[in-house]
């Protein structure tokens, strides 16, 4: 059994509350364990309840049964109420200003958009960043929940790369809009499950243009507004919509690119479950020539070393904790089990399954 993040508007009749369900002023709307009918799913709306935890698998003879993993055990805590509960407003904000802007009714206001974000951050003081966020793998996929997704993860990228609070701001703000071009690309494609058809995945493809296209009158920097169009651009001439390469590529498309890719392999789609963070790190190993190798050996380096001492469960059964990093093969540390030391760089048939 376990617990997933559904939105609102996905909830079905028959899933079972995992958690008490509080509106905003904190008084209770619907007990743990409730199982939802139509009435209660109508209730949840009424109350402008965004997401609630369901239980996949439960029994009601069996109970909840314990919850394991390093990140089931993270999302019970306090701390992960906290900045949920600041994602989630911080998404409804989004939403909004990315419909106004949009539409051009109203003129784009870089403090207000980045004020939800800039909340997060400041509520997440104990734990790390990209922890937190392989937390919230319970969305499928909105454009506003990744957008407020990868900005974090350019929040982290920029404390890495020393970059000053105006800088760090404004990679932020390019994070948060890099995919703002997606609001005018059918819903029925950005949504569909399974694999896009030849034709849909030319008209997605189109997005950074449109992105671009609805900021550029605005008074953003050149650097956010390059960032939407650039961000699917690759360092070896590969991407797209202009097939740039290397330092034709600013900055910020280069870093934006690596976030994007980041948090879209690790969240939750329609049709898969995100993968597991060793994974991702492995995929980008190797495709390094598609990355700026600077930017994205930095980040890297600090994902896996965030890791180090975290209980992992190798692909063979066996539970240990990372050790070290290997410099030279990041996505396979050496792995402490029990009183033997596994060097995953120098046995290819064991790999980290999940963390513990």
């Amino acid at each position: 059994m376990t617990i997933k993040k559904v939105l609102t508007t996905e909830l079905k009749e028959g899933m079972v509350i995992a958690m008490d369900v509080f509106d905003g002023q904190g008084r209770l709307v619907v007990p743990c364990k409730t199982r939802l009918d139509a009435k209660i799913i109508e209730k949840l709306e009424k109350y402008s309840v965004f997401v609630v935890k369901i239980l996949e698998g439960y029994d009601e003879e069996g109970g909840a049964g314990e919850i394991v993993g390093f990140y089931e055990k993270l999302s019970t805590s306090l701390e992960f109420e906290q900045f949920e509960g600041a994602f989630n407003k911080a998404t409804l904000k989004l939403r909004n200003n990315f419909e106004n802007i949009a539409s051009g009714e109203v003129e784009l206001d870089e403090k207000e958009i980045l004020s939800g974000v800039q909340e997060i951050i400041q509520v997440n003081k104990s734990a790390s960043m990209l922890d937190m966020l392989n937390c919230m793998r319970g969305y499928d996929d909105l454009t506003y929940v990744h957008c407020i997704s990868v900005a974090l993860v350019c929040n982290v990228m920029a404390g890495w790369l020393g970059m000053s609070k105006s800088d760090t701001d404004e990679l932020v703000l390019a994070g948060l809009l890099h995919d703002i071009g997606k609001l005018k690309i059918p819903k029925e494609i950005i949504t569909k499950k399974g694999k896009l058809t030849d034709a849909e995945y030319r008209v997605v493809k189109y997005h950074p243009q449109l992105g671009y296209d609805i900021l550029k009158n605005t008074n953003l920097s050149e650097r956010v507004k390059d960032a939407a169009l650039m961000h699917h651009e690759r360092y070896d001439g590969g991407g797209y919509p202009s097939g740039l390469s290397g330092e034709k590529i600013t900055e910020f498309g280069r870093i934006v690119a690596i976030a994007d890719v980041y948090d879209a392999m690790t969240a939750n789609r329609v049709y898969r479950d995100g993968l597991c963070p060793y994974d991702v790190i492995e995929h980008f190993q190797k495709d390094m020539r598609i990355y700026d190798p600077y930017f994205l050996l930095v980040f890297l380096e600090h994902t896996a070393e965030s890791y180090v001492s975290n209980k992992v469960q190798l692909s063979n059964g066996e539970e240990g904790k990372i050790l070290m990093i290997n410099k030279t093969n990041i996505s396979r540390p050496v792995v402490m089990v029990g009183d033997k030391v596994r060097d995953l760089s120098r046995d290819s048939q064991l790999k980290i399954l999940k963390l513990l």
